[in-house]
């Protein structure tokens, strides 16, 4: 058992070596800025709460991934003040990438954000190279399921680029 002090800073570690996940998956789930901060707090607090109970069974990657993913999709689900897309020029100050690719991943995000929750968590992690295997476990899924979900929102991603 760790103390208190080595249990923080083991925790602190953790969250810095995987900051980028949790930022990204609160940016898709967020609607402005101040959303975005609300759940990227949310987040951190359900890693503390849930912190005793990972137990290495899976990747730290992988389990921060998942908390980070049910602690969004709850908050989601339980304030259904969300339009159905979020506005680009909000999340604007979220996001400072000022490369080349800025217009390509300004409508990426626009068109990710029209997904429904399960959607966006599913092409988060195709995005980020999970494996299906990885991506199956994270959401609770078959392998196969996976699969023919990715089909079908890669299908639906060309079809709301093309209205």
């Amino acid at each position: 058992m760790q103390t208190p002090d080595a249990k923080t800073q083991t925790f602190l570690k953790a969250i810095e070596d995987n900051s980028r996940i949790i930022t990204k998956v609160c940016y898709y789930y967020a609607r402005d800025p101040d959303e975005f901060n609300d759940l990227r707090q949310d987040a951190m607090i359900c890693l503390w709460q849930g912190w005793d109970k990972f137990k290495g069974e899976s990747r730290l990657s992988t389990w921060i991934y998942r908390v980070c993913l049910n602690s969004c999709v709850s908050n989601f689900r339980s304030n259904r003040r969300h339009s159905e897309s979020i506005p680009l020029e909000a999340m604007a100050e979220i996001a400072a990438d000022t490369s080349d690719r800025t217009a390509m991943l300004s409508h990426m995000h626009s068109l990710i954000s029209r997904l429904n929750p399960r959607e966006k968590a599913v092409i988060l992690l195709w995005l980020d190279n999970y494996p299906y295997d990885t991506i199956s476990e994270i959401m609770g899924v078959p392998r196969n399921t996976i699969a023919s979900w990715i089909k079908r929102i890669k299908e639906k991603l060309v079809r709301l680029s093309d209205q």
